[in-house]
């Protein structure tokens, strides 16, 4: 499989945070060229696969146009680093379908994670990202989760937040694994959710479960 053709924007926080020792040092991406502004990146080649890693923290939503046009273009993804405070950012990039968001409080690892979990075409938000995420809508889900949510999917929930396994959740309820795992997805589906973690972190802190 060809490396992923890899830009970087705003080169103060690449070096800062080794993006690009971090790229040298990976078999799937290739560093192709760096930019000051995403205004500065030509249209791409759609029969290559291109990760547009940018630096908004300072620029704030100026750049959305510009991120807008790039997603739009085929075999095309990119990975952007926000200042924490800025929520209404966030929350823009999360519902333009945005699947990379880290902040300038990333280590090492949460980047090799974020480029491995896009490469293989997930979403991946880092642990500040999804608190901010979550927060401003907790009082609202909170509200209605025990209407969204049966009394065996609360219970299931309860045993997911404890760190059983599926099998060990489903030995406890006396049911199958297969009923267990139709309860997560639904559940994940009625709370416009996308995984098991953003499930867990939203159980705990909108008071749903107790730990």
């Amino acid at each position: 499989m060809l490396a992923t053709r890899t830009f970087l924007v705003n080169n103060n926080y690449v070096s800062l945070m080794g993006w690009k020792q971090i790229i040298s040092d990976s078999n799937h991406f290739h560093l192709i060229g760096t930019s000051e502004s995403l205004k500065e990146i030509a249209p791409l080649d759609g029969a290559s696969n291109h990760l547009i890693l940018a630096d908004l923290s300072k620029d704030g939503d100026k750049s959305l146009p510009q991120i807008a046009q790039l997603i739009l273009q085929p075999n095309v993804d990119v990975l952007l680093v926000v200042d924490l405070a800025d929520h209404a950012l966030i929350q823009k990039l999360k519902e333009m379908g945005i699947r990379g968001i880290l902040t300038t409080h990333c280590d090492a690892q949460e980047i090799k994670t974020a480029l491995e979990s896009i490469r293989l075409g997930k979403r991946f938000y880092c642990g500040d990202i999804l608190d901010v995420l979550i927060k401003p809508q907790a009082p609202q889900k909170t509200q209605k989760s025990n209407e969204i949510l049966s009394g065996r999917e609360i219970e299931v929930l309860e045993w997911v937040v404890k760190g059983l396994t599926t099998q060990e959740i489903a030995e406890e309820l006396n049911v199958s694994t297969h009923t267990i795992n139709s309860h997560r997805k639904n559940m994940l589906k009625k709370l416009e959710l996308t995984s098991p973690v953003e499930l867990i972190v939203y159980a705990v802190k909108s008071g749903l479960v107790d730990l």
